[in-house]
């Protein structure tokens, strides 16, 4: 690699962190299988600067499988390693289940000392007696991250019901019928309705052996959907972001969402 790619490498890196951050996601080890009896899958579970390399272990105790017939369900076993954790699942009826390691809502207020930034734990109401009287900058953010995958056994099923709380996605092209070179669709919601303007990117595995990551940055139309054609079968995270000021809100001065999908673009 040249002096030059690695410079032009380091700033396409920096600037997708400095939008969305660590990507967090779950990979499953199969999004497609066929098995008259079930089937097995694993599933890793990590944050990381680079697609599906992974980094910084997360717990697995928030994990959950949403099964066809719309049930929750847990993993049958998990272990978190140092750099990812693992859980196992048997898939035992037809249809298409849901994975998700969803945290909890949360607020979070970030502020200014002396040029350094940093944050706390805390709504705007209980800032008095936590914030330091020379920060500067204040800003509260009420958040809340999706952390999905999906994976069909046998036959797809529709397993996408929206709970109506800040930024989802809603696949149009359904996950097991994404194939490399043929267009898929996705829509996002904010609050329940189709949202404009949604930040995405879409990378494909195999960053670290590619001099340029190839990240696809889309923004959603009026109607909330973004549209994108795979150019090579393998797995692909989305990660998408959306926040919008909250001027009437007692507790935050903005509210944000965020999406981390993995898929999987099968050969044409």
């Amino acid at each position: 690699m040249t002096l030059k790619q690695i410079i032009a490498f380091t700033l396409t890196c920096a600037i997708s962190t400095q939008t969305f951050g660590h990507s967090r996601w779950v990979l499953p080890s199969h999004f497609n299988l066929s098995a008259e009896q079930g089937e097995w899958i694993m599933v890793d579970i990590t944050a990381s600067n680079e697609t599906f390399n992974v980094d910084k272990a997360m717990g697995a105790d928030l994990v959950r499988i949403i099964t066809p017939d719309g049930e929750p369900s847990r993993a049958s076993s998990s272990y978190k390693g140092h750099r990812k954790s693992v859980v196992d699942y048997f898939l035992k009826g037809s249809g298409t289940y849901k994975i998700t390691n969803n945290s909890e809502a949360s607020f979070i207020t970030y502020y200014t000392i002396d040029g350094d930034h940093k944050r706390l734990s805390a709504n705007k109401t209980e800032l008095v007696g936590k914030l330091p009287t020379q920060a500067t900058a204040i800003k509260t953010t009420y958040r809340y991250a999706r952390i999905e995958s999906y994976v069909t056994l046998n036959a797809p099923s529709d397993n996408f019901k929206i709970q109506g709380k800040l930024l989802e996605l809603l696949p149009v092209t359904h996950p097991s019928d994404i194939v490399e070179h043929e267009k898929v669709t996705f829509k996002f919601l904010f609050n329940g309705k189709a949202q404009k303007d949604v930040a995405v990117e879409i990378t494909a595995d195999g960053v670290r052996y590619r001099n340029n990551p190839q990240t696809l940055t889309l923004r959603s139309n009026e109607k909330g959907e973004i549209t994108f054609t795979p150019s090579v079968a393998g797995r692909y995270l989305l990660v998408a972001e959306y926040q919008e000021d909250t001027p009437n809100s007692p507790l935050a001065d903005q509210q944000m969402g965020s999406v981390f999908l993995t898929f999987e673009a099968q050969l044409n």
